[in-house]
């Protein structure tokens, strides 16, 4: 169950139908440190076409269907159009009046997109938008994401034109952030897809996923996974009002014990926690927060007094003082000399350093 439209709204049976493509280009190009969903395998229009009526014929009816590649539906490098369209036929089919799906800003056209509205025949449309950070610095030098500046007010201003409701992807904790750097940015990109005609944000803490450059620095002790009391955080930050146009996700993958042995699978490495005295009260506000909007579940959860949490409390107060730009460039070093190598790396270095200073201000959000 998951809320799809802002507060007070009531939570509806997402099902989600995830299928196999050749995988997100971007990703296979380097970008996004903690994606990886660049390898697959090849599939024609017809294998993603058969492969998404095998699912959907697990059930006869839906309240909300999600059907979306693990990259970008829109983009046809990935998902051919005549797959896109078919698969949208499948889902217009279908009982429910929601569909969703998600893919990349820059991807979208407008011919695609409304083409999409006339397929679904009265359904709403809900399309994730992958935003991670609005600062344009941290999105490209952290994040490792080249969405282009007006990439995303312009596929929100598309959608809303046409009735869609754009959904913002917000990241905590991109690499190379300190934690209270990682809230601000959370804060601030929430705010800030909001202000630019988001319908609501999906907020989801890093996790470790296997070959991904996150795993690479996670093994380094060069990446520090957000806290959940960070998530718990940035919803009081942002205050009730904010936050009921804020969806949570993957900040707890299961229950208990079953949950600690899923962070250690593959190709799910580590995912954040608090202690164990405290993670099953935490998980189970927020999954309250998430379903019904309580605030006051966030409030409590604030107060909470765990040995964890004043640990965390304490590290926010013991950041880093270097500045955001110096560690990053002694990232890059490290990272540089390891993977490319100490000579090839002196090559690039002044060009990745020069990159590191167009658009740095300090900040981590958008002031």
């Amino acid at each position: 169950m998951v809320v799809m439209d802002p507060r007070p709204a009531p939570p509806r049976l997402l099902t989600y139908i995830f299928f196999r493509t050749s995988g997100c280009r971007y990703d296979r190009s380097g970008e996004c440190t903690m994606c990886n969903y660049g390898t697959a395998e090849r599939q024609s229009s017809d294998q993603i076409i058969a492969n998404v009526r095998s699912a959907l014929a697990q059930h006869d009816d839906y309240d909300a269907l999600g059907i979306t590649p693990l990259g970008n539906m829109f983009d046809t490098m990935e998902v051919p159009a005549a797959a896109r369209c078919a698969i949208i036929d499948l889902a217009s089919e279908r009982e429910g009046t929601i569909f969703s799906c998600e893919s990349r800003p820059e991807t979208l056209t407008a011919s695609a997109i409304n083409d999409t509205i006339a397929r679904l025949r009265g359904k709403r449309f809900y399309l994730n938008l992958g935003l991670e950070a609005a600062h344009p610095w941290v999105q490209a030098n952290c994040v490792g994401k080249s969405l282009e500046a007006t990439a995303f007010d312009g596929a929100t201003a598309l959608l809303r034109s046409v009735g869609a409701r754009p959904v913002a992807n917000v990241l905590l904790g991109a690499p190379f952030l300190n934690q209270r750097e990682a809230i601000d940015s959370a804060v601030g990109s929430v705010k800030w897809a909001l202000s630019h005609g988001s319908h609501l944000c999906v907020l989801f803490p890093a996790n470790v996923k296997g070959w991904t450059l996150i795993e690479w620095l996670s093994d380094r002790d060069m990446f520090t996974m957000p806290s959940l009391w960070s998530l718990v955080d940035v919803l009081v930050r942002l205050g009730p009002d904010l936050a009921a146009s804020v969806v949570l996700s993957w900040y707890a993958m299961a229950p208990g014990e079953s949950r600690r042995r899923f962070r250690q699978s593959d190709p799910l490495r580590a995912s954040p926690t608090t202690c164990l005295a405290c993670e099953t009260k935490v998980t189970a506000g927020l999954d309250r927060f998430n379903q019904d909007g309580d605030f006051a579940m966030v409030t409590e959860l604030s107060r909470t007094n765990c040995g964890c949490r004043e640990q965390w409390a304490n590290g926010l107060r013991q950041a880093d003082p270097r500045p955001l730009i110096t560690r990053v460039t002694d990232a890059y070093d490290v990272i540089g000399t390891e993977l490319l190598g100490a000579t090839r790396w002196a090559v690039h270095r002044p060009r990745a350093l020069a990159q590191l200073q167009q658009g740095y201000d300090g900040h981590v959000h958008p002031s």
